[in-house]
Parts: C-alpha cells; structure tokens; sequence
C-alpha cells in the first residue's frame, strides 16, 4: 500500500482529547474529513501526524500545543 505524503489528498476519521481523556472533538458517526495533506487546512501537528499512514491505518498521536493552537 502507498504510505501518505505531502501534497495528498486523504479522507480521515479522528478524535481530539485533553490530557484527562475528555474528548473536545470527534469524526466518530459522520463523514471522515478530507484534506489535502500540507495544505494548511489542519492543525500543523494533525497534519505532520499523517504522513507516512496507509489506508485504513490507526494511530495516536500526542499534539504539542506549539503545533496545536
């Protein structure tokens, strides 16, 4: 399978927590978001999280908040 990259446009599910577990933000039960990856269109450290996964792959990734908000 293609792993993604810069420049890709890609269809994602995903699920923000805080650090005590609450969730602020999900895709869960609607359509995954599509962006094309490097665009800017996402938080810089959502963005840099996607390269490299290939479709259907799961991850967790721990966003600093200097490549949050």
């Amino acid at each position: 399978m293609a792993k993604s990259k810069s420049g890709d446009t890609v269809q994602v599910h995903y699920t923000g927590k805080l650090d005590d577990g609450s969730t602020f933000d999900t895709s869960e039960n609607i359509d995954p978001i599509q962006l094309t990856i490097g665009s800017g269109q996402i938080i810089k450290g959502f963005d840099e999280a996607l390269i490299g996964m290939e479709p259907g792959e799961s991850k967790t990734e721990k966003i600093p908040f200097a490549k949050a908000y």
